[in-house]
């Protein structure tokens, strides 16, 4: 039984790194895109990442043979843990039905597993010979390396990679307050937004999140965030930079060439096509809906913001406090 699971388990790895090497985003858990831009990653880059790790560990189980209890114990583990958070965000967005699909795949297969592992112990009379597992542990990381240096992730192609339809006319995409506005109590899946930012997903649903559209030689918008965001806020603060059309230059300023944010996750709209944005622009998401849209009473929509985390906080220390 043990040889069995982890052989089922290296064979979800690499059906799973196969799908997200042909899908892309769609196939990425949402955890670990929002963890990579987190820490300044392009989602492109988490993906091939993730496909190269995938491939490595399940070579390295089928490598290590019997040997390998301990590592797809982790293993499933990590799987198990994958499912839980992706599921935790379908429903914060109250996604359709077939969103639940892969989250209980990986449930199943983390948790199927990983009580198979737990309750039995491989016969140690037939392990492999620790020279061979090792060699193959070598030859997996040098192989999931290689793949993720070199695969292709499928993207969507979206409309916004051009600046010019196909009458030559410039591509305009609305995303005034107005516009916002109409979207509000919406989950975000819900609003257009995913089409030309996709990591918001990942980052508006674990917490109260203000973001910011700005354009850098906009006075109004350094005063947004040098009034607002040059402390840190109990919110997470997204700084969304509105790209001028292609071919337009921006006209020289006095101002600094960025706004300044003391703890924010700065993000940019696709260059190209012309944006109708309001300058500066803050909307304001709770439990990944549009909860405040302003273009003047930003502290209406920071204050919200910030209250809302420090309840949500104050909620969770409190049940870590109870379950001790």
């Amino acid at each position: 039984m043990t040889n069995a699971a982890r052989i089922t388990l290296a064979i979800c790895l690499v059906a799973a790194a196969f799908a997200i090497a042909m899908i892309g985003d769609a196939a990425m858990p949402a955890w670990i895109i929002g963890l990579s831009i987190k820490a300044g990653f392009v989602p492109e880059f988490s993906a091939r990442i993730t496909v190269g790790l995938a491939a490595a560990l399940a070579g390295i189980l089928l490598a290590l043979g019997r040997r390998g209890r301990v590592p797809a114990i982790l293993v499933a583990g990590l799987v198990l843990f994958s499912g839980v958070a992706d599921l935790s965000a379908s429903i914060s967005l109250g996604e359709g039905a077939a969103r639940f699909v892969r989250p209980a795949l990986q449930i199943l297969v983390g948790l199927g597993v990983l009580v198979v592992l737990l309750r039995t112990e491989p016969d140690p009379k037939r392990l492999r010979h620790p020279l061979m597992a090792g060699f193959g542990v070598v030859v997996s990381l040098a192989i999931g390396s290689a793949i993720a240096a070199n695969v292709e992730v499928a993207m969507d192609p979206l409309p916004i990679n051009n600046a010019r339809g196909s009458d030559g006319r410039y591509l305009v995409h609305d995303l005034t307050a107005s516009m916002w506005e109409s979207w509000e109590g919406l989950p975000i899946e819900e609003t257009e937004i995913l089409e030309y930012l996709p990591q918001l997903r990942a980052l508006v649903l674990d917490q109260p999140t203000l973001v910011a559209f700005y354009r850098p030689n906009c006075g109004s918008c350094h005063d947004l965030f040098d009034g607002f965001f040059g402390e840190r806020l109990p919110a997470r603060v997204v700084a969304v930079r509105v790209p001028p059309a292609d071919g337009v230059e921006l006209a020289e300023s006095d101002l600094p060439e960025d706004v300044y944010c003391a703890d924010c996750v700065k993000l940019s709209l696709p260059q190209g096509p012309v944006w109708l944005v309001d300058s500066p622009l803050l909307v304001e998401f709770v439990d990944g809906k549009v909860a405040c849209v302003s273009i003047e009473d930003f502290q209406r929509c920071v204050d919200d913001a910030s209250s809302t985390a420090e309840a949500q906080f104050a909620e969770e220390e409190s049940r870590l406090i109870e379950s001790n």
